[in-house]
């Protein structure tokens, strides 16, 4: 599932926005999805065919994860939840640590 590097910029400065509470859960959702379309559109420009793949995200070095957009959506929805709080201080870690990755695939 190939690393995206030229995404990663964009995806760092959207958690970030969400995390400094500029943007909402829906907002960074959609944000999130906005990549993954652009990444959709690049390949079928390539590739005739209809593309399956998916948007994922490594926080940190060592995240053995592969976080979707559903997975952030789900887990971020109900903030009292302990996997929510896991979550939120892995993108804080790996932001703060410059290891955000993006994957497609």
């Amino acid at each position: 599932m190939p690393h995206q590097p030229h995404y990663t910029s964009l995806a760092t400065q959207v958690f970030s926005q969400y995390l400094d509470q500029a943007i909402d859960l829906e907002t960074l959702i959609l944000k999130l999805r906005e990549i993954e379309l652009q990444l959709l559109s690049d390949e079928e420009e390539d590739d005739d065919e209809v593309s399956t793949k998916q948007v994922w995200f490594r926080f940190f070095d060592g995240d053995a994860m592969q976080t979707t957009i559903s997975d952030i959506e789900n887990e971020l929805s109900d903030s009292s939840h302990p996997s929510s709080k896991i979550l939120l201080r892995g993108i804080a870690f790996g932001l703060a640590n410059n290891e955000l990755q993006v994957h497609f695939g």
